[in-house]
Order: structure tokens, then C-alpha cells, then sequence
């Protein structure tokens, strides 16, 4: 027989091996290949004092030897006949009981992940997180697969559009992030994948459109009190800034120069739009013909607001004096939409608030049980 053919018997334990010219297991007789294998990890030699080997085909290394070399303690738990890689925890824990169902160990983490990954943040190891965050991390996720549940049809059949636009920009964030690195590689960092994000992006999007029904009351009682903060409308706008193109402060009569030039060719009946593009010095308009659509007045600086608030429709106003420079206005429309045309920040604010409440107010109530780990 080749001297570099031996027998193994695998033992039933984690790096027992017993070796020689013939072994057996349940009376099996086990050829293997014993090999001396270079080790690379991240560009440099690591060596291991146990040999590989080959059987049936497939190259066999040490379990140990590798996990250590990567920073991860291999620990074997005779009772349960279980190896344990890295931290010694049960992902599929009970972290949580409330009316109606569960948070698993294993959840809570991945919704901490993929927080994290949203906010652009490094991945922390869970077994590192503050564990007055781990609670209220916890109670966010239970509070948004509580609202996930509650979501009707109608709501539900806007999620798919909201996911994909979601995951779009999610990755984009990724691409940003991993500076080069393969996107799953990436995600490993933070114990996920793809699927992991996708899955909680979908919880995140059926609960915030869940949420959308108790907003929606809370708007329609702001509207019925006639609550400017809650107005939208669409504005034109044309901004001479206080200071020039290299940031230097402009004098009154610069700016009193162009006020009257762009005062008097709309005076002559000159397209807004037209005007607003060859004066206007407002990047995020400019290029639109000074256009804003559909923005909650309650956005803009207090001047602003004002002035979109209490110049007639259709009818040029201004200039209107605020940090930026001066500005003529023209309000193309202003009223309270329906809930679902209303701003997005007006939305957003609504939910938010809605979220809110019900997280100080019901989810007490409704959490059984709390099992977080000691560190």
C-alpha cells in the first residue's frame, strides 16, 4: 500500500482522528489521501500543524485550524452533538412573545442589521450592542410586524412598486458602500443577504403603509381645522441670491438691478418659466422653470411659507426677502389634497407620529414577554 494511503476512523467528536495502516468505522474500511496544504488567508502563509486530506474526491482541512485563522472559536457541545462556530448562540431563540406572535433572536438581528446598513453605519457585533438599544430595536420590530399584519388589501397592493423603488436605491447605497467589493461578500459583513434586506425592507414598507390609515384620520382632522401647516401647493419662483456665483455678498443696488430686469420682462408678459431659467439662481428649480409641485408649505423657510400662503393664485408677488436672497413668486395652486396626493413629508409626518403613539401607547400592552441575552 502507498505510504501516503491510510485508514481514518472519524470519531464522534469534534478533532478526534485516530490514524493507521487499517482503520474502520462500523466495520467500513475509509481510504483517504493525507496532503500538506498551503494555507492563505488574506495574502498571508498561516500553518497548521494537522494535515488535510482527500476522500472521495473531496478536499477535507481542519475545522479548527480555519476558524481560528479567521478569529472565530470552534467550541463542541456534547449533549446537543452540536459544533459551534464563532458566538455560541441559538439564532431561532425566543427574544419575544406578543399578542399574536413572535421575534426570534435571530430576526431582531437582522433588523439591526439592515438598520445599519440603511444609515450607512459599520456592522457592530451583535454581541456588542447596548442592550437598551437591543430593546428598543426589539420594540420597533415587533411594532412594525404587528402593523405588517394589519394592512389591508388596498394598501397591500401598493407594496410591490414601494419595495422595488426601495431596493433600488438600497442598492445604489451598496455599491456606495462596499467600494468595490462583490455585494454579497459586503453584505456578510452584517450576517446578510440579499434576501435578508429584501425581507425586511417589505416588513418596513407594509407596516409604514399600515400605518398610512390612522394618519390619514389624523389629516382629515387637520384639514377640517383649517391647518396651514398641512396646505400644499405648487409654486414658481425666481431667486436672485444675496451673493454672486464665487460667494461673495452682493451690493443692494446689484441686486435691485436684477430684481427690476426680471420684474420688468414678466411685467412685458415674458414666459415665467423662460425668465425664471435665464435669472433664477436656485439649483433645485432653475432647470424647471422655478417650479415647484405639490410641496408642503410647513417646508419652506418662515418667509416663504408666508408668501405661498397668502399671495393670491395665478398672480405674481414679490420680492420676498429670506436667507437665500430675494425671490418673485408666482402660486400656481395651493388647497388640502386627498390624503394620498398630499406631500410626502406631510405623509411621512403623519405616520411617523401615528407610529409613535402607538408605541408608547399600545405596544405595552401588547408585549408578553421579553428574552434578550446577557452579554
Amino acid at each position: 500500500m502507498n505510504d501516503k494511503l491510510k485508514g481514518l476512523v472519524l470519531g464522534l467528536s469534534i478533532g478526534v482522528m485516530m490514524t493507521g495502516s487499517i482503520a474502520y468505522a462500523s466495520g467500513t474500511q475509509i481510504e483517504v489521501y493525507f496532503k500538506n496544504i498551503k494555507y492563505m488567508f488574506d495574502g498571508h502563509q498561516k500553518k497548521t500543524a494537522e494535515e488535510s486530506f482527500i476522500y472521495n474526491g473531496t478536499t477535507y482541512v481542519p475545522l479548527r485550524f480555519v476558524s481560528e485563522a479567521l478569529g472565530k472559536e470552534v467550541q463542541w457541545d456534547g449533549d446537543s452533538e452540536t459544533v459551534w462556530v464563532g458566538r455560541k448562540v441559538d439564532l431561532e431563540t425566543t427574544a419575544a412573545v406578543y399578542k399574536g406572535g413572535k421575534v426570534t433572536l435571530g430576526e431582531l438581528e437582522k433588523y439591526i442589521a439592515v438598520n445599519d446598513l440603511l444609515g450607512g453605519q459599520a456592522p457592530t457585533a451583535a454581541e456588542d450592542d447596548d442592550a437598551s438599544y437591543k430593546s428598543v430595536m426589539l420594540q420597533q420590530l415587533i411594532a412594525n410586524k404587528i402593523w405588517s399584519g394589519r394592512i389591508n388589501s388596498d394598501q397591500m397592493e401598493s407594496v410591490p412598486g414601494a419595495l422595488s423603488k426601495q431596493m433600488k436605491s438600497t442598492k445604489a447605497l451598496i455599491d456606495e458602500l462596499r467600494g468595490g467589493q462583490d455585494a454579497a461578500v459586503f453584505l456578510q459583513r452584517y450576517r446578510l443577504t440579499e434576501e435578508d434586506v429584501r425581507s425586511q425592507l417589505e416588513l418596513m414598507i407594509s407596516a409604514q403603509k399600515a400605518l398610512g390609515g390612522p394618519a390619514e384620520k389624523a389629516y382629515d382632522r387637520e384639514v377640517a381645522a383649517n391647518n396651514t401647516d398641512y396646505l400644499a401647493a405648487s409654486v414658481s419662483h425666481i431667486l436672485i441670491s444675496s451673493k454672486d456665483e464665487e460667494g461673495v455678498d452682493r451690493t443692494k443696488a446689484e441686486i435691485d438691478k436684477k430684481l427690476v430686469e426680471v420684474q420688468d420682462k414678466l411685467r412685458d408678459g415674458e414666459n415665467f418659466a423662460k425668465v425664471a431659467a435665464q435669472y433664477s439662481e436656485d439649483p433645485g428649480s432653475k432647470d424647471k422653470g422655478g417650479y415647484y409641485e405639490n410641496v408642503a408649505v410647513s417646508d419652506w423657510v418662515p418667509e416663504f411659507k408666508k408668501a405661498a400662503i397668502e399671495l393670491p393664485v395665478k398672480l405674481i408677488g414679490g420680492p420676498i426677502q429670506t436667507q437665500f436672497g430675494y425671490h418673485i413668486i408666482r402660486v400656481e395652486s395651493r388647497g388640502y389634497p386627498p390624503f394620498v396626493q398630499a406631500p410626502n413629508s406631510i405623509k411621512q409626518k403623519l405616520i411617523n407620529s401615528s407610529y409613535e403613539q402607538f408605541l408608547s401607547n399600545e405596544l405595552p400592552n401588547l408585549i408578553e414577554s421579553v428574552n434578550l441575552p446577557k452579554k
